[in-house]
């Protein structure tokens, strides 16, 4: 007997609580914030630092910079994170940054699951029959059910 899981990569995205002096230079003008619903600090610094930025992590926020462009992550009141740029950042370029951070996220967070999964049925006597990685980056896992 088989059976067949299946890892479709999803959608998670960053948004965060800005501090209230952030939050004032939001509101004249001076930063505009991008919503997501990312919401696991370490694996958006994972994701930040695989992208070639260099991030320091505090208490509120994470910041990030690429090149000499800073990048701020403050968690927002509903858990999730949010991006938060200055002005002269094109907001063309800054939802592309978003999107291709969002998908080195979403492939952590689907790796670090395949290695759960893959470890806990070992350890509940399945063997692993194959693996199958489509173009969607989707992973079919078929396992032997032992006896």
């Amino acid at each position: 007997m088989s059976l067949s899981l299946t890892l479709i990569p999803i959608a998670i995205a960053a948004s965060s609580v800005v501090s209230y002096a952030l939050q004032d230079k939001i509101e004249e003008g001076i930063y505009y914030k991008i919503d997501t619903n990312l919401k696991d600090e370490n694996i958006l610094t994972e994701a930040l630092k695989n992208r070639g930025c260099n991030v320091s992590l505090d208490k509120r926020q994470i910041e990030s910079t690429l090149g000499n462009v800073e990048i701020v992550f403050q968690r927002q009141e509903d858990d999730t994170i949010s991006a938060v740029f200055h002005k002269d950042i094109p907001l063309k370029d800054a939802e592309e940054f978003v999107k291709n951070t969002h998908e080195e996220y979403t492939r952590i967070v689907q790796q670090k699951t395949y290695h759960k999964l893959v470890e806990r049925a070992k350890n509940e006597g399945l063997i692993l029959e194959s693996e199958k990685r489509n173009e969607e980056d989707t992973i079919v896992l078929t396992f032997q059910v032992g006896e």
